[in-house]
C-alpha cells in the first residue's frame, strides 16, 4: 500500500512540474512573442509615419526650389531688378513701378500656396526690395533696417556661388528672429547676372506636415513626428513643448545617428527625458543637415502587452490548479500498469512495432489498458505502413499527373493555337484594301511575325513533352535534347547509346528523359564545366543511365541536405520506378551520377 501511494505521489509531483513549467514556458514564450511583435509592429508603424512625413518634407523644399527657379526667370522679377539698379531720383515713381511690377503676377503667385512670408530681392550692387507676403508680414514696418540678417548673408552666398541655396539661420535672444531661406540667381535674357532673389519659408507650413495632435493618427497620446537640425536645435513644433522651433535642444542618439546619415529604429531616451521607440533618419535637402524622427513613449506602446501578460498570468494559475486535479486522478489510473508498459513503450518508441504485452487475466481496468496498448501498436503499425503506401502513391500520381498535364498542354499548344495562328496568316495574306506597295509590306512583316510565333509554340509543345520521346524512343529523344543544349550552351554534351532492347516502357522513358534533362540543365547552369557525357545502355535486366561532367563538383555525402531541388528531384524519380541512384562528386573533380532501373 504505501508503494502504492508512493508511486502515486511520485506521478502527481512529476507531472505537476512537468505541466507548471511547461505552462510558465508557454507562457514565457508567448509573453516575449508578442512583446517582440508588437516592438516591431510599432517600429513598422513609426517607420511608415516617418517616411511619409520626410518625404513630404523633401517633396515641398522641392517644389520650393522649383517654384523659386522659375520666380527667377520670370521677366517680372527681372523687370524689378532693373527699376531698382536704375532709380531715378524720384524714388515715389520708382517705388511705385517697383510695386506695380511685383503686383501683376509675384504677389499672386506667392500668396495661394500660403509658403512664404516675405521675399527680397538685390542687385548685385547692394540695392534691394523687400516684399512682405504673409499677412503677418504685412502689419510690421519692414525698412531696410529691420530686414533678416539671413537674408542679406544668403544674398552674399548667392552673389558667390551662381547656385540655389537653401539655408536656416538662428539669431540669439532677444531677437530670436529665426527662420530658413531660399536664394536663386537671376540672369536677364543674355545670360548675364543680374541680381539675387531670397524667399523667406514659412515654418507654419513645416509645422502642418510635421506636428500631429490627433491620437487616433497612429501615434497616440505619446506620439510625435519632429525635425531636428545639425544645431541639435528642434526645426518643428513640439507636441509637448510651445515655442520649441529654433529652441528646443534634442541631443539624443538617434539625432546623433540620423545627422550621420544612418537610418534605423531603436529604443532610447528623447529630449524630454522619456524613454521612447524612435524610428529615425536624415533628410536630403540641399543645404541643410536636418534628421527627422518619429517616437512614441514606450509606456503607451507596451499597453497591450501588459494587459497580455496579466492574462497570461490569470490563465497560468486557472490551469496549474486544473491540471493538479486532473495529474491526480490519472496517476492513481496509471499507477499498476505504467511500469509493465514501461520497456513495451520503449521498443515501440525506437520503431519497434510488432510488440505487445500479454495479458494478466485479471479482468479489470488493467487488462483493459493493455488490450488498449496492444491494439495501438497493431493500429501505428498499420498506419505507418499506410502511410508510407500513401506518400509514394502520391508522390506517383503528383509526378504522372504533371507528364499527362505536359502532354495535354503540348496537343493544345500544338493542334490549337499553332493552326489558329496559322489561319489568322492565311486570311491576312488576302489582305485588298491597303495599296499594292504597302499591302505587300505589311503582308511580309505579318508573315515573319506569324512564323516565329508558330515556331514558338511548337518549341513550347516540344520542351512540354518531346514527341520524339513518344514516337521515336527514349535514344532518339536524349539525342535530340543533347543537340539542342549543344546548340545554345557552351558546354560540349556527348551522348553515347548502347541499348540492347527496343521497348522501354512509356513511364520509365518519360522518367529517365526528365532526369537526363534535370542533370543537363544543373552542368550547364552550376557545374562550369567544358564538357558533359551522357551514356545510355541497358541489359536483359536493367537499364542503366550514367551522367557525368568534368566541372567544378562538390562535397557530396549521402544524406546530406542540398539548396537546390535537382539532385531532390532525380532521386525521388529515381525511387518511385525502384531504382537505385548512386552520385559521386569532389571539389574541382566534375561529378557523375549513375541511375540503375529494373526493366
Amino acid at each position: 500500500m504505501n508503494r502504492k501511494s508512493s508511486i502515486v505521489r511520485k506521478l502527481i509531483f512529476y507531472f505537476l512540474i512537468l505541466n507548471i513549467l511547461t505552462v510558465i514556458s508557454v507562457g514565457s514564450y508567448s509573453y516575449y512573442r508578442a512583446k517582440d511583435a508588437l516592438v516591431k509592429r510599432t517600429f513598422d508603424q513609426l517607420t511608415s509615419l516617418r517616411i511619409e512625413k520626410k518625404n513630404r518634407i523633401e517633396r515641398f523644399f522641392e517644389n520650393r526650389i522649383l517654384d523659386l527657379n522659375l520666380v527667377s526667370k520670370t521677366d517680372d522679377v527681372r523687370h524689378i531688378l532693373t527699376l531698382i539698379e536704375k532709380q531715378d531720383r524720384q524714388l515715389d515713381v520708382t517705388e511705385n513701378k517697383v510695386q506695380v511690377e511685383y503686383k501683376k503676377f509675384l504677389e499672386k503667385h506667392f500668396v495661394a500656396g500660403n509658403y512664404y512670408n516675405l521675399f527680397f530681392v538685390a542687385t548685385p550692387s547692394g540695392k534691394h526690395r523687400v516684399f512682405p507676403i504673409s499677412s503677418e508680414k504685412k502689419h510690421e514696418a519692414l525698412t531696410n533696417n529691420s530686414v533678416h540678417d539671413g537674408m542679406i548673408v544668403m544674398i552674399k552666398k548667392v552673389n558667390e556661388s551662381k547656385e540655389v541655396l537653401i539655408e536656416d539661420f538662428i539669431q540669439e535672444e532677444p531677437m530670436n528672429n529665426s527662420a530658413i531661406f531660399i536664394g536663386a540667381p537671376v540672369y536677364d535674357t543674355a545670360g548675364s547676372y543680374t541680381g539675387a532673389v531670397v524667399l523667406e519659408l514659412n515654418i507654419q507650413v513645416i509645422n502642418s506636415i510635421m506636428y500631429e495632435n490627433n491620437p487616433h493618427n497612429g501615434l497616440g497620446n505619446s506620439g510625435e513626428s519632429y525635425l531636428v537640425g545639425n544645431d541639435l536645435l528642434m526645426r518643428s513644433t513640439s507636441r509637448f513643448q510651445q515655442n520649441s522651433v529654433f529652441k528646443t535642444r534634442v541631443n539624443t542618439e538617434g539625432v546623433k545617428k540620423a545627422l550621420t546619415g544612418n537610418t534605423g529604429t531603436e529604443k532610447f531616451t528623447d529630449y524630454r527625458g522619456v524613454q521612447v521607440l524612435s524610428s529615425y533618419s536624415n533628410v536630403n535637402l540641399p543645404g541643410l543637415e536636418w534628421a527627422i524622427l518619429t517616437e512614441i513613449d514606450e509606456q503607451e506602446a507596451m499597453i497591450p502587452i501588459m494587459s497580455i501578460r496579466n492574462n497570461i498570468l490569470y490563465i497560468s494559475v486557472l490551469i496549474t490548479l486544473l491540471l493538479f486535479v486532473l495529474v491526480y486522478l490519472a496517476a492513481r489510473r496509471i499507477s499498476q500498469p505504467i511500469i509493465r508498459l514501461k520497456h513495451a513503450a520503449e521498443k515501440i518508441t525506437s520503431g519497434n512495432y510488432d510488440v505487445t504485452v500479454e495479458r494478466l487475466d485479471s479482468n479489470d481496468e488493467v487488462d483493459n489498458l493493455v488490450d488498449a496498448f496492444n491494439e495501438m501498436s497493431k493500429k501505428i503499425k498499420e498506419q505507418t505502413e499506410n502511410l508510407k503506401l500513401e506518400r509514394s502513391m502520391r508522390l506517383s500520381s503528383m509526378l504522372d499527373g504533371q507528364e499527362m498535364e505536359r502532354q495535354r498542354l503540348s496537343r493544345e499548344l500544338h493542334d490549337g493555337l499553332g493552326q489558329s495562328i496559322l489561319a489568322i496568316r492565311m486570311r491576312l495574306e488576302r489582305l485588298e484594301k491597303a495599296k499594292p506597295e504597302r499591302a505587300q509590306e505589311i503582308m511580309g512583316e505579318v508573315q515573319e511575325l506569324i512564323a516565329d510565333t508558330i515556331k514558338e509554340v511548337r518549341s513550347i509543345s516540344n520542351n512540354l513533352m518531346p514527341a520524339v520521346l513518344k514516337d521515336f524512343g527514349l535514344a532518339d529523344a536524349l539525342k535530340n535534347l543533347c543537340d539542342e543544349l549543344n546548340a545554345v550552351a557552351d558546354n560540349d554534351i556527348t551522348f553515347n547509346p548502347d541499348l540492347e532492347r527496343n521497348k522501354i516502357s512509356d513511364k520509365v522513358s518519360t522518367y529517365l528523359y526528365r532526369m537526363a534533362q534535370e542533370a543537363l540543365n544543373n552542368i550547364i547552369k552550376h557545374s562550369g564545366a567544358a564538357r558533359a557525357t551522357l551514356t545510355l545502355d541497358s541489359d536483359a535486366d536493367h537499364i542503366r543511365m550514367i551522367i557525368s561532367d568534368d566541372g567544378k563538383g562538390f562535397q557530396y555525402f549521402e544524406g546530406m541536405r542540398l539548396c537546390g531541388n535537382g539532385i531532390s528531384n532525380i532521386k525521388e524519380r529515381v525511387h518511385l520506378i525502384g531504382g537505385q541512384v548512386e552520385i559521386s562528386s569532389k571539389q574541382d573533380s566534375g561529378t557523375t551520377i549513375r541511375i540503375l532501373i529494373p526493366e
